[in-house]
């Protein structure tokens, strides 16, 4: 099932983020109170409203509650961001990820209930677009266009040990390393199993890491 998305706040960071959302195949409400940025972004994403999402009732009738991940991704007005973030809340959104600017405005997203916020000079919109599609998805860093290194959550034990699986043919993927529950970091012999709540460390290109996740994690 698609996951549905609402990225409110259209710069560069926010667009970014729709677009790449949407050529990952998901469910992309895209939202600005600027006309001229909502037209901009209306080339590449097919759902696009002017709209002033720091109001609960205009976040209703957008139908926010029933999105499954909310990306507050204003910048240039901590107290849209502030009311936007409570008034997502107040709506029952399962998640909420924040673009702060500071860490200053890091700390205050959290403390009103932010569940991941980021400061876009340490994270690469695609990177978090990318990251955010899977739960199961701990960390994506782009090395390419295409190409990422990633931690990916097992979600349950792997029958065949890692030479019958086959990894590389089967789903274009190599294992760089395994995390156990634990902590501790291993490399893989081909004699292994990939064990339930350990943490995959994968790297190949972005198609195939989502097949990778989805045996992992039964999708």
């Amino acid at each position: 099932m698609k996951k549905s998305f609402i990225v409110i706040g259209l710069g560069r960071f926010g667009s970014n983020i729709a677009k790449t959302l949407v050529e990952m195949n998901c469910d992309v409400l895209a939202v600005d109170i600027d006309e001229e940025m909502v037209t901009q972004i209306s080339k590449f994403v097919p759902h696009c409203v002017i709209a002033d999402a720091s109001k609960e009732s205009v976040l209703a009738e957008l139908g926010a509650s029933s999105i499954d991940h909310a990306v507050v991704a204003i910048g240039n007005s901590l107290q849209a961001s502030i009311l936007t973030l409570i008034n997502l809340k107040k709506l029952g959104v399962k998640k909420i990820t924040v673009r702060a600017d500071t860490e200053a405005h890091e700390e205050v997203y959290k403390l009103l209930g932010a569940d991941d916020v980021i400061i876009p000079e340490e994270a690469s919109a695609i990177s978090l677009a990318n990251q955010i599609t899977s739960d199961s998805i701990l960390d994506y860093y782009e090395v390419t266009n295409n190409f990422a290194l990633v931690k990916v959550t097992v979600g349950e034990t792997i029958d065949k040990n890692l030479i019958e699986l086959d990894i590389r043919n089967n789903f274009g993927v190599n294992i760089v390393g395994i995390i156990k529950p634990n902590g501790d970091f291993y490399i893989p012999r081909g004699t292994d199993k990939l064990m339930k709540n350990e943490i995959a460390v994968v790297c190949g290109d972005k198609k195939s890491i989502t097949k990778f996740d989805a045996f992992l994690n039964g999708k």
